[in-house]
């Protein structure tokens, strides 16, 4: 039953969508820490990709308002994304969703700042907050030229304590938030890339649309790729052959800047001593040049 239906209107509760896959420990921890910190005042659903079966038996307990979808097929983060944020606005009644990897960790609550802002500012197309990744304190990309081409800056005066994003910017989709009418204007993850760099490409979209990102003064604890490893055989082929399929959806004709860009992320590894990733990231760069989109078999 759709709980807005029960009462005759919108639900005003948040929905914290969290993609699992691999282990459960991450996500019953993540889930614990949202009690916690945040209080029950929200719901949680959790987009299960898998590989092993049981996660629901798994989180028990863990969160009083749970909901866990299946989809063991793994279609991708992105792809994850969308169907935890659509049953989320539509069979829970939510009016914000906050996209929040499932490794991450709060040490201080952020709904209780963040639905006030919503509210005040309706035009925003995403919020997110900074994260800490160890010693480093993140939240936005920098990009070059070719990621501003056509871009103009959005003139939109920024929230007390928050940043309005430049055009050469872009979210960091481990904590991102969306409500109900953005998502309707800005559309759903860009589901193509499989893993990685779909954050990029959707603050690209808003850009393109001249709708604000904001990143509030607001931080969660998230230590990068420790869901499939960092420097894995699946992080280094995603993120080569995404950051190539990007390019070549915002400036196809720029192959000659693709190619070179293709042999440094491979001369990387070299530089690296990573000998055992060089074919790793030669596959994701010819994928990325032959604009080849979605899950690769081979990963």
């Amino acid at each position: 039953m759709n709980p807005a239906a029960a009462t005759g209107s919108p639900s005003p509760r948040p929905a914290i969508v969290l993609v699992h896959y691999g282990s459960p420990e991450m996500t019953r921890r993540c889930l614990e820490c949202l009690v916690q910190v945040e209080g029950p005042d929200h719901w949680a659903v959790v987009v299960d990709h898998g590989p092993d079966p049981g996660l629901e038996q798994a989180l028990a307990g863990a969160h009083p308002s749970l909901h866990v979808l299946t989809d063991h097929r793994n279609p991708g983060f992105g792809a994850g994304c969308n169907r935890g944020a659509s049953h989320a606005f539509s069979a829970l009644g939510a009016s914000l969703v906050w996209f929040l990897n499932n490794d991450a960790l709060l040490e201080a609550p952020i709904l209780p700042t963040l639905r006030p802002l919503v509210e005040e500012h309706p035009d925003v197309a995403l919020w997110a907050t900074h994260q800490i990744n160890g010693t480093r304190h993140e939240g936005t990309y920098v990009h070059q030229g070719w990621y501003r081409r056509g871009l103009r800056t959005c003139e939109y005066s920024a929230p007390p304590g928050c940043k309005v994003l430049g055009p050469s910017e872009s979210l960091g989709g481990a904590s991102l938030m969306v409500t109900r009418r953005s998502w309707e204007r800005l559309g759903p993850w860009p589901e193509q890339f499989f893993l990685y760099w779909e954050d990029v490409a959707w603050s690209r979209r808003a850009h393109e649309l001249g709708l604000p990102l904001v990143l509030m003064d607001a931080s969660v604890l998230h230590l990068s790729s420790r869901t499939i490893g960092r420097r894995s055989r699946l992080q280094v082929f995603y993120n080569a052959r995404n950051r190539l399929l990007l390019r070549h959806q915002i400036r196809p004709d720029a192959r000659m800047a693709r190619f070179f860009f293709g042999l440094y992320l491979v001369q990387k590894r070299i530089f690296q001593g990573r000998w055992d990733l060089l074919r790793t990231a030669w596959d994701g760069v010819r994928a990325g040049w032959r604009n080849e989109q979605g899950r690769d078999p081979r990963y």
